[in-house]
């Protein structure tokens, strides 16, 4: 039995999520793109929810949170770009900064991956930055494979970097 579980996203997560990402917003910063800064307002976490569950609503999405032992919000994970003409989608999770190398991704992924195979998908993909070995970690663990390079990833404080697309046969 885990530490954690996961749980689907909600309209009245708004200051849980905004509270989340404020708190490791440094720390996401330092590895993946930045949300623009107009992000980090109730209004627009409201309004990113709102449109998370209207693509979960319209089967593209499967918005997720992750939660510790003791209900403390540690982690977003999500499916998006579910496309049911390829059975495929896209993975991503953001965990928290003080929870890193204990599990939690590797728990949030494996999660995404039965939840994947229970709505039929059969490919999962995910793009992981170069200057994220962490993430490429989990990813290689849960059995994804290096599929392509990528020149230009993301853009990471001011910088464009490099990555690969992985991807997962279900």
């Amino acid at each position: 039995m885990s530490d954690y579980r996961l749980r689907a996203l909600q309209p009245e997560d708004v200051d849980a999520v905004l509270q989340f990402e404020l708190a490791h917003k440094s720390f996401f910063e330092q590895k993946i793109e930045a949300r623009p800064e107009d992000f980090y307002q109730p209004d627009a976490v409201q309004h990113h929810i709102a449109e998370f569950l209207l693509l979960q609503q319209q089967g593209l999405a499967l918005p997720t949170l992750v939660f510790s032992a003791d209900n403390e919000l540690i982690g977003r994970a999500n499916l998006k770009d579910i496309d049911q003409v390829t059975k495929s989608a896209y993975v991503g999770y953001r965990i928290a900064e003080h929870l890193s190398g204990k599990g939690v991704a590797s728990f949030a992924l494996e999660q995404l991956i039965q939840q994947s195979k229970q709505m039929g998908l059969m490919i999962l993909f995910a793009c992981v930055a170069t200057e994220n070995p962490a993430s490429e970690r989990v990813l290689r663990k849960a059995g994804f494979q290096q599929l392509e390079t990528i020149p230009q990833v993301a853009i990471v404080q001011g910088q464009a970097v490099a990555g690969y697309l992985m991807w997962l046969k279900l």
